[in-house]
């Protein structure tokens, strides 16, 4: 029988990030339970944590699982991962075809009708693809500034692979261009050494206004 611990690890990675009060509700632990494992699995090289700030309210701590915890790939197939993301190397034309593929195939799974789409704001158009995309670990945040919507992500699911192929940056810029319409700019990369992974956009289709016909 799974215990209370891997249990715990089970959601949070499944999840990417979780708070102490959600998996103590689902478990029917309490949260001090919950703590004392989540302190272990810390200790482990298991789990992290990183603070979100809310609009009204104390900040609260999200728990995500490492490296680690998302496992190792068996050697085989780690190398020919590995392989196969060194042939497509600088290649335009292959990165470009196997990023449309990826990309298309996940901006499917979020798909909103061009109704929907035309009923949402800019701003609900953003905080519907940050919500959606947070569950495979893509994006966490969005702000709006002068220049446009920043997307931001502080977690890199995929960070061994952005360091030999730029292709699954590549992916997931183009994924959100496809879910918002919009260009998409990537201004920083965990991968680069930079503290969050962010994009802006530039412009969001929002609501079209009524066209009178005389």
């Amino acid at each position: 029988m799974q215990g209370t611990r891997d249990r715990i690890l089970g959601i949070i990675v499944e999840r990417r990030e979780v708070r102490v009060e959600e998996l103590a509700s689902e478990l029917g632990i309490t949260t001090a339970a919950v703590r004392r494992h989540l302190d272990h699995l810390r200790a482990d090289g298991l789990v992290d944590l990183r603070t979100a700030k809310q609009a009204t309210g104390r900040p609260y701590y999200l728990f995500f699982p490492t490296e680690k915890a998302l496992g190792e790939l068996p050697p085989t197939y780690a190398d020919l991962l590995r392989r196969m993301l060194e042939g497509i190397g600088e290649r335009e034309d292959v990165v470009e075809a196997v990023m449309e593929s990826v990309a298309t195939a996940l901006a499917a799974r979020h798909f909103q009708s061009q109704d929907e789409k035309q009923q949402q704001s800019p701003e609900e158009r953003i905080a519907f693809v940050t919500h959606s995309l947070r569950e495979d670990g893509i994006l966490d945040a969005w702000r709006a500034e002068e220049d446009g919507f920043h997307l931001v992500n502080e977690y890199c699911p995929y960070l061994q692979a952005a360091e030999i192929s730029k292709l699954p940056c590549e992916s997931d810029r183009k994924a959100i261009e496809l879910l918002l319409d919009g260009e998409v700019e990537q201004l920083h990369r965990i991968v680069d050494g930079a503290p969050v992974c962010e994009y802006l956009v530039r412009a969001v289709r929002g609501p079209q206004p009524l066209i009178q016909v005389e």
